[in-house]
């Protein structure tokens, strides 16, 4: 019996011991899921938070973003339909624009005919026009050289005869373009007329054929004094007072050795007064009859420029082919060069 209730007290103090373990445990237990508990409601809280937080941040944001999506609709609309103005006009514009080019190419079209027609008038005209100048400067040329040569025999035959000096004057002026002055009235119309030769305080003997060679010598310096003053007025400029002496030095002696300088500078004093077409018969009186002078390729020179400044740019031509053809190699032709290439 004693052995049953050991046995039973055994059992009734284990059954204690276990129901007292096993509270403990569950107060601790209970005191863990009321810590965790807390823990997850303060967790959840705080998630809670943060997400309402972050979902009110993101809303926002989408505001925003929803705004700015507006705005920048709005902004493309009002982009496309200045684009389409834009467009509208400049096509507008180009059509305009054509239609002006297409229409001044037509009237553009219509003036470069007319303009060809005319250029082919003018040349036509222009070629006529050239070959009759060149007939003209051809047949003046030729009736001056004809002049020349009268005058110059009768300015032989005149000073063979002893009695008298031909002077022989132009018979037609031509147009001048120059600044000189008119030649005097006296020049415009062909005069012969025969003047008998002053004594000169030289002649101690009245047969010419029996003269000295010292008689001759004094001629010749008498001679030069008249040729110097009218050199001196010459290059003072008194071109008019020049060629009345120069015309008295060749008056006295019209074969002498300046008789070709004479003529000359009678050329040069008619032209530095623009009396270019009375200058022109001085320079062929040169060229006629003084051919192998120093003074013959200046004046062939002086010859055309005269034509050029009366506009007869053709007979220039001739005389200067004639000048670089007879006198090849003088400064003379070399000019004559330069201002043939220039015509």
């Amino acid at each position: 019996m004693k052995g049953i209730r050991n046995i039973v007290l055994a059992g009734c103090s284990l059954f204690l011991l276990c129901q007292c373990a096993t509270q403990d445990d569950v107060r601790k237990l209970n005191y863990q899921v009321r810590a965790v508990n807390q823990k997850v409601e303060e967790v959840k809280n705080s998630t809670v938070e943060n997400l309402q937080r972050r979902q009110a941040s993101s809303v926002n944001k989408i505001d925003q973003v929803d705004e700015e999506i507006t705005r920048l609709k709005a902004r493309l609309e009002e982009n496309d339909h200045q684009q389409s103005l834009q467009h509208q006009q400049t096509t507008r514009a180009l059509s305009d624009m054509q239609a002006a080019l297409e229409e001044r190419l037509t009237t553009d079209e219509q003036k470069i005919n007319e303009l060809q027609q005319q250029v082919e008038q003018l040349t036509s005209g222009i070629d006529s026009m050239q070959r009759s100048r060149i007939r003209d400067a051809q047949k003046r040329a030729r009736e001056a050289a004809r002049k020349a040569e009268l005058a110059r025999q009768r300015t032989v035959m005149a000073a063979a005869s002893g009695s008298s000096f031909v002077k022989v004057l132009p018979t037609k002026k031509k147009i001048r373009v120059g600044n000189g002055r008119l030649a005097p009235p006296s020049r415009n119309t062909a005069t012969v007329h025969q003047s008998k030769p002053k004594a000169t305080a030289s002649k101690t003997s009245t047969k010419p054929a029996k003269k000295s060679s010292v008689e001759t010598v004094q001629s010749a310096d008498k001679a030069s004094g008249p040729f110097a003053k009218a050199m001196a007025e010459f290059k003072a400029g008194k071109y008019r007072t020049a060629y009345g002496d120069f015309e008295q030095v060749l008056s006295h002696n019209p074969r002498g050795e300046q008789a070709a300088k004479t003529l000359f500078y009678m050329g040069e004093s008619l032209y530095n007064q623009g009396e270019y077409d009375l200058a022109i018969l001085d320079y062929q009186k040169v060229i006629s009859n003084h051919a192998k002078d120093p003074h013959t390729p200046a004046a062939l020179l002086k010859q055309g420029m005269s034509f050029e400044k009366l506009t007869d740019n053709e007979t220039a031509k001739i005389i200067y082919k004639k000048l670089i053809n007879e006198y090849a190699g003088t400064p003379e032709a070399t000019k004559a060069k330069k201002r043939l290439e220039n015509l």
